[in-house]
């Protein structure tokens, strides 16, 4: 998970500035346009639906919980 408008805790916990390279749930770097694993470990698309850290299948426009369980804006 990322956002490309506030600071966010990516899926190891780091804290991100907006837009920046994000680390995903398995641990690989990425930049917001790549593909990435969600919370529940499945690959997904910067614009598909995904889970966030509380298990809550998001569309990519709607708020989400970040890797800290804080409620943020892609």
């Amino acid at each position: 998970m990322f956002s490309l408008r506030e600071t966010f805790y990516d899926g190891q916990g780091r804290l991100r500035r907006p837009g920046e390279k994000f680390m995903d749930k398995e641990g690989l770097e990425r930049e917001p346009g790549d593909d990435y694993f969600d919370y529940l470990g499945i690959l997904r698309g910067p614009d598909e639906e995904f889970y966030d850290s509380q298990g809550i299948l998001r569309k990519p426009d709607e708020f989400f919980y970040d890797g800290a369980g804080e409620l943020r804006q892609r």
